[in-house]
């Protein structure tokens, strides 16, 4: 198979809506698992395992939570409106039937998502928006590699349950906590390598130099700090000869960024 033919692009029809927590699970002592629900789930549609949504948080002061209009071009806010915190997470499971989805948190910093989780109960509301599109992989492969940080848990945790254990599944989390790589649930055939958080960029190129070779058609999947991301793009194109479609490098924060939105190298 060719490169450009693992991969497609897809758009979906942006919509906003409004759910409710159903129930907050502590997953380990670094991440927060929110069941969000409602009848705003109706025709909820994530295909892609890296898709995004935009959550819309309350005010941390108020508590008030102003959501915006929705407009040709995305969300519209009142002229003068101050924008609430917006954040991009991963959907790490959407039940149809229920009309629930689940949304993990990583939950070891000060910033206003983390915050939120830590503190969220039953009956709290939360806006949701999108996913505006999916990038999807093939899944007809011969082996995947999977890179990131504890924010892309959801995302390689949706790629390694729908992958057909046929295909042969590297994976390699960089943690603070060994208990953040149980939030994977990988299934036995996948192997997943925990990096502790403080080995970085080298600790992971050790670890990837370290592993044994796979043949045949495969994809590169990376999501991390914009950084590491980069390096790691860099290492598999320049120092291993993988064709650059092949792989997806994403920046899913940037170091000293609290904006909402961060760069994506692919």
């Amino acid at each position: 198979m060719q490169s450009e033919q693992l991969t497609q692009k897809v758009a979906h029809t942006l919509k906003l809506r409004l759910l409710t927590v159903k129930k907050r699970r502590e997953l380990g002592p670094d991440m927060v698992r929110i069941t969000l629900e409602g009848s705003d789930l109706e025709g909820f549609y994530t295909p892609g395992f890296d898709d995004h949504v935009k959550l819309i948080f309350p005010d941390p002061i108020t508590k008030e939570l102003r959501l915006p209009q929705m407009g040709d071009r995305g969300m519209v806010f009142a002229a003068g409106q101050e924008k609430p915190p917006i954040r991009d997470y991963t959907p790490r499971e959407f039940r149809e039937q229920e009309l629930e989805m689940d949304i993990d948190f990583v939950v070891h910093g000060e910033g206003p998502a983390c915050q939120w989780a830590m503190h969220a109960k039953e009956g709290d509301k939360l806006g949701v928006a999108g996913p505006r599109g999916s990038f999807l992989v093939s899944k007809d492969l011969d082996w995947q590699i999977l890179i990131g940080d504890e924010t892309a848990v959801p995302a390689m945790a949706r790629r390694v349950k729908e992958l057909p254990s046929n295909v042969k599944v590297q994976v390699y989390v960089l943690a603070r906590n060994l208990l953040t790589v149980g939030a994977m649930e990988a299934p036995d055939h996948v192997t997943v390598n925990w990096i502790p958080s403080l080995a970085g960029l080298n600790g992971i190129l050790d670890a990837l130099r370290a592993a044994p070779e796979l043949s045949g058609t495969g994809y590169v999947w990376v999501a991390a700090e914009y950084s590491i991301a980069q390096s790691l793009r860099e290492y598999w194109v320049q120092d291993r000869g993988l064709d650059k479609g092949a792989i997806r490098a994403s920046s899913y924060w940037r170091q000293g960024d609290q904006g909402e939105d961060a760069p994506r190298l692919d």
